[in-house]
């Protein structure tokens, strides 16, 4: 957890998908080339990370890591997540970010032990299979075909941090009324018109981002806003009685209009 930690610290919310190996035991091995790994005792290897060059692995398979916490399979061109990954049991963080996968596999849900999962860039028109995680706590689909936040994503009772931005979302569904542990939602980049009133009473929520929305209003009562960290909505059409509105409500909040 000390890696998605110190991005949020150092890096801010928005950023995603660098490491800090610090955090690995020092009888553990990070992996970043298909040439280091043959020559790494795999069992050591605790992070793979073969962004454009994962696909020979994928095909000769990744076993021999028992330890294997972190794989980074992005930007292979793969159409669907390799048969190979599945057998990774204590996979806690899995990137399969601008690949071609075009439907959540149904076992992707065999690694039930992901709190971190990143499907940026890829073609899904559905996210419909992804609530089976007990343990997800990051979700990235941005750059998606998604229409919408299915109800079966409420099952995700510890999500932290959900980024859905440039899909095709039209509403922020009530699936996010059961993510009581959210704390960032980022929705940019989407035609969704109206913010629920229920939105403001998630009790750990510290960011909200719908730049480039359709949304010209907020809710009445923004009194349970006052704790954000930030509220981001530029490219948005507020009328300035609105824009003022929103400031007085929310005095001590970073905005962006």
């Amino acid at each position: 957890m000390m890696t998605r930690t110190l991005l949020a610290l150092g890096l801010g919310v928005l950023l995603a998908g660098c490491f800090d190996n610090m955090s690995a035991p020092t009888d553990a091995v990070t992996v970043t080339s298909v040439e280091q790994l043959a020559a790494t005792n795999r069992a050591s290897v605790q992070r793979l990370i073969l962004r454009g060059n994962g696909k020979s692995v994928a095909q000769d398979g990744l076993s021999g890591m028992p330890i294997l916490e972190m794989l980074d399979l992005s930007e292979n061109g793969f159409t669907d997540v390799p048969e190979c990954v599945y057998a990774q049991k204590n996979l806690e963080e899995f990137y399969f970010a601008r690949n071609a996968l075009v439907k959540v596999p149904v076992r992707l849900g065999e690694l039930a032990n992901l709190d971190y999962l990143n499907l940026d860039d890829n073609k899904l028109a559905s996210a419909e299979g992804l609530g089976q995680f007990p343990k997800l706590m990051w979700l990235r689909l941005n750059g998606n075909a998604l229409a919408e936040i299915p109800a079966s994503l409420g099952a995700l009772k510890h999500l932290q941090r959900f980024y859905a931005s440039r899909n095709q979302i039209k509403a922020i569904g009530d699936a996010v009324k059961s993510w009581t542990e959210l704390e960032d939602l980022v929705l940019d980049g989407n035609p969704i018109s109206a913010v629920p009133e229920w939105l403001v009473d998630l009790p750990k929520l510290k960011g909200v981002s719908l730049n480039e929305t359709r949304v010209t209003k907020l809710p009445a009562d923004l009194s349970k806003w006052r704790k954000l960290d930030y509220l981001s909505l530029g490219g948005c059409t507020f009328s300035a009685e609105e824009m003022k509105r929103i400031r007085a409500a929310l005095p001590d909040v970073a905005i962006v209009f």
